[in-house]
C-alpha cells in the first residue's frame, strides 16, 4: 500500500450521536489529520458527512453500495464490534475501499453472556424469578427439574473468536463441545478438544445450540425450520450472533409446539424488538437487546483499535484485519 497524499485526510466517525473520540484521537495523534464525529439519522445525513472523508470510522450506521458511489476520497470504513453486515462489502471492494471490523475485541464478553443464556435457560431462572417474586414457592420447589449442564452437549456453529471463546468455557463446565464451521483448520480441534461435525449432526445431538456466526448470504436463516425440526425437543438455542442468521417465525413456531425447550436471544430479525413479538411473552424464552458484546473495557478496546487501524492506513500500512482482501492488490 501507498501512504495517503499530501492532502490532509479527513477521518469521519458516524453514528446516531456524536462522540468525543478521545481514544481514537490518541491513536492517530502522529498522523496529521483532521477528526471529526457526526451524528446521523439517515442515508442522505451519512452521505453528506462523509462525502470527503478518508476514513469512516463507522459505529453502527448502514453504508450500502448506492452510498458507497458517493465516498470517492474513501479508503477505509472501519466497522466497530465483530458484524460487518451493515456494510455493503462487494461495493466497497469494486470502489477499492477496504473494510475492517474489530475482530476478536469483545470475544470475552460475547462469550460469556452466550453462556449466561445457556446457563439461565438451562436452570430455567426466567420461569423461577416470576414464581418466586410471586408467592409461588411451594409449588416450583417441589416440581423443578433443572438440566444439570455438566455431562451435557453444546454445540457451537461458527469457531472464530467468540465461538472458541465459548467452547473453552463450556469445557470447563464438563460439557462435550461439538463444532460445525467448514472454513477451521483440523489442528483447532486438538487445540481446544472438540468434535468437528455437519450441521445435521450437532443440531441432533447438542442439549444447546449456540451462534456465533456473521451475518452472511450463506448463514442468512441457518436456523430454519428444517434445523429446528432437527433438535431434540429438551434442547435450547442460544443466538448472540445475528438476528436473521435465525428463521424467527420458525422459531416462534417451534416453540409455540415444543418442538425445542426453549431459546436465550439477544439479537432479532428486526431491531429495536416490537412490543408484540410473541418471544417477550413466552417463559422460556429469554431476551436481551443486544448487548452482548457490551463492557466498558470492551468498548475502549474497540474505539482504540479503529483508531490504530485508521493510523495503519494513513501511514500506507495495511489494517491487522481486512474484511476484503481481495481489494489490497487493487490500491
Amino acid at each position: 500500500m501507498t501512504a495517503i497524499p499530501d492532502v490532509k485526510p479527513l477521518v469521519v466517525h458516524i453514528d446516531a450521536t456524536e462522540s468525543a473520540l478521545d481514544l481514537e484521537r490518541k491513536a492517530l495523534a502522529e498522523i496529521d489529520c483532521e477528526i471529526v464525529s457526526v451524528a446521523v439519522s439517515s442515508e442522505a445525513e451519512i452521505v453528506e458527512a462523509a462525502k470527503n472523508a478518508t476514513v469512516i470510522l463507522n459505529d453502527h450506521s448502514p453504508v450500502t453500495g448506492s452510498m458507497v458511489d458517493e465516498l470517492v476520497h474513501c479508503k477505509l470504513i472501519v466497522r466497530y464490534g465483530h458484524g460487518y453486515d451493515t456494510v455493503d462489502v462487494d461495493a466497497c471492494t469494486r470502489a477499492g475501499i477496504i473494510v475492517t471490523n474489530i475482530a476478536g475485541s469483545t470475544s470475552e464478553e460475547v462469550s460469556n453472556h452466550a453462556l449466561s443464556l445457556m446457563l439461565a435457560s438451562a436452570r430455567e431462572l426466567k420461569r423461577l424469578d416470576v414464581a418466586t417474586t410471586s408467592g409461588r414457592w411451594a409449588d416450583v420447589y417441589s416440581r423443578s427439574i433443572l438440566n444439570r449442564i455438566y455431562g451435557e452437549t453444546v454445540g457451537i456453529v461458527g469457531f472464530g473468536w467468540i465461538g472458541r471463546a465459548m467452547a473453552r468455557k463450556c469445557k470447563a463446565l464438563g460439557m462435550t463441545v461439538l463444532i460445525n464451521d467448514p472454513y477451521v483448520g483440523d489442528h483447532l480441534r486438538i487445540e481446544y478438544g472438540v468434535e468437528f461435525v455437519s450441521k445435521d449432526r450437532l443440531m441432533e445431538l447438542s442439549d444447546y445450540v449456540s451462534l456465533h456466526v456473521p451475518h452472511l448470504e450463506t448463514t442468512h436463516h441457518f436456523i430454519d425450520p428444517r434445523a429446528l425440526a432437527q433438535m431434540k425437543s429438551s434442547a435450547y438455542l442460544i443466538n448472540t450472533s445475528r438476528g436473521p442468521v435465525v428463521d424467527e417465525q420458525a422459531l416462534i413456531d417451534a416453540l409455540l409446539s415444543g418442538a425445542i425447550a426453549g431459546a436465550g436471544i439477544d439479537v432479532f430479525e428486526q431491531e429495536p424488538l416490537s412490543l408484540d413479538n410473541p418471544l417477550l411473552r413466552m417463559e422460556n424464552v429469554i431476551c436481551t437487546p443486544h448487548v452482548a458484546g457490551s463492557s466498558e473495557l470492551g468498548w475502549e478496546t474497540i474505539r482504540r483499535r479503529a483508531g490504530e487501524e485508521a493510523a495503519r492506513v494513513l501511514r500506507g500500512e495495511r489494517p491487522k484485519v481486512v474484511v476484503n482482501p481481495e481489494v489490497l492488490g487493487r490500491i
